[in-house]
Formats: C-alpha cells, sequence, structure tokens
C-alpha cells in the first residue's frame, strides 16, 4: 500500500514536540528569513517578528532579531539571483521586489485551502477559544459550550475536517488544541491578536437574549478589529517608550 507524504508527516502531538525541539536549536537569520518570505506577508515589525518567533519556541531577543536583519540585509544584497532587497523603513522591514515582474511573480497564488470565508461566525468563535486556550493544554467541549453558549460539538468536527484543530485525550475528557494552521485561517499574526474571552461571551449572550442569531448589531468582525486596534496601541506604546529611553554612551 502506497503511503503519502501527507500521511507520513506527524501530526497533533507529535508534530508539536517536534517544532519545539527544531525550535532549541533554531538558526536566527534562516528562521526571519522564513517569516518575511512567508505567504502571510513580507513586511514585518521586530515587535511582530519576535511575537511569532517566541510563539513558536525560538528564544531570541529584539536587538538579536536586529541584528539578523541587518546580516541578511547585506547578504540579500549581495546575491544577484534573489529577487527581492531588503528595506528597512522606520519600525518596519520589508522585502522588496527588485522590479515589476518580479513583483507579479512574486504574488499570492489563490489556492484552495481554509479562509475566514469558509467559517460561520461561530466556528471562528470556537477557533479562538480553542487557540485562547493553547497554554493550558487545551480546552473541553464542554468549557466552550460553557463560554459562547452554543452545542460546540458540530463546529468542532467542522473545524477538525479542515485541520484547524485536534483532540489531545486527557484523563478523562478530550481536550482540543489548535494546529498550526489556526491562526491564519483567521487572518491573524500572532496570539497577541486574539481577543479577549469575555468579548466572545457578552456577544453570544447578546445574541441569545434577543432570540435570533442574525441582525445583531454587535458581531464576530469587530471583535477582531478591536484586537487588531489594541494591538496596533499596544506597539505603539512599546516604540515610543523605546524612543524616549536615553541612549547609553558605547565606551
Amino acid at each position: 500500500m502506497e503511503t503519502t507524504l501527507s500521511d507520513s508527516q506527524p501530526k497533533g502531538e507529535a508534530l508539536e514536540q517536534l517544532i519545539r525541539t527544531q525550535a532549541l536549536t533554531a538558526d536566527l537569520k534562516p528562521a526571519v528569513l522564513a517569516c518575511l518570505t512567508g505567504t502571510e506577508s513580507r513586511r514585518w515589525t521586530i515587535a511582530e517578528l519576535s511575537d511569532r518567533l517566541h510563539n513558536l519556541g525560538v528564544t531570541c531577543s529584539k536587538p538579536a532579531i536586529v541584528g539578523a536583519l541587518t546580516e541578511l540585509e547585506l547578504e540579500i544584497s549581495l546575491c544577484s539571483w534573489l529577487p527581492w532587497t531588503l528595506t528597512e523603513n522606520g519600525t518596519e522591514w520589508s522585502l522588496v521586489p527588485k522590479n515589476e515582474l518580479l513583483a507579479l511573480l512574486s504574488g499570492v497564488r489563490k489556492l484552495p485551502g481554509v479562509s475566514a470565508d469558509s467559517l460561520t461566525d461561530e466556528d471562528k468563535a470556537v477557533l479562538l477559544v480553542v487557540i485562547g486556550h493553547r497554554r493550558t493544554g487545551g480546552v473541553s467541549k464542554t468549557r466552550i459550550a460553557q463560554i459562547l453558549k452554543l452545542d460546540a460539538a458540530p463546529r468542532l468536527e467542522k473545524l477538525r475536517e479542515k485541520n484547524l484543530v485536534y483532540t489531545a485525550p486527557g484523563e478523562e475528557l478530550n481536550w482540543w488544541r489548535p494546529t498550526s494552521e489556526a491562526l491564519l485561517a483567521l487572518g491573524l499574526r500572532s496570539t497577541a491578536d486574539i481577543p479577549e474571552l469575555t468579548e466572545l461571551e457578552h456577544w453570544f449572550d447578546s445574541r441569545k437574549s434577543s432570540g435570533t442569531q442574525t441582525d445583531q448589531p454587535g458581531n464576530l468582525e469587530s471583535i477582531l478589529q478591536k484586537a487588531q486596534i489594541s494591538r496596533s496601541r499596544r506597539r505603539r506604546r512599546e516604540f515610543e517608550r523605546r524612543s524616549s529611553a536615553p541612549e547609553h554612551p558605547v565606551n
């Protein structure tokens, strides 16, 4: 019997353990370049890179990330066949195509896959709760139902079919955990973008009390937008704090 490549790849807890092991010995420059060349974005701030690396277990400081970016900037400029240049603009670093043709060739192809458009508001809410509990080892179906006041079982099965969640058997309960694709399916960059679970509770309570599931003033997209705004404010405050710190003279 033939075994496909996808069947031979580690999944679930085995994949998490493999990623944790690889993160301990990860070389910072390839890790940073992987972020810059990924399908999510070719423009990152130091804070965003730090969040992404730390969330996957890569231990590094922000000065180390700046050092890696500086080395990559020089090495990419010396490599004539690479299609981009690495450019620093304010707080952002970005890979910029060298000409218009290369910009078109390096554009993102529209491939079939999971996107936020294929998920209902209830699917997204369940996925957010699962992601929000990832550091506690997962969350049970019963707890999701308590938070969101809905039947979580069909949503979890749908998310499992789309490879966005998986079950981790515990002593008595099955604990649900997010896969590595879960954040991207919601258009989120890092776990810092996850809205507070109380926001979701209030939203579903308002829908339940009205007796209808449509035409409600609040919606999940507004909650996600609030989370994005909150993240931007935190980063601006962090940037202002660092900018106001006195520079230490070099001896």
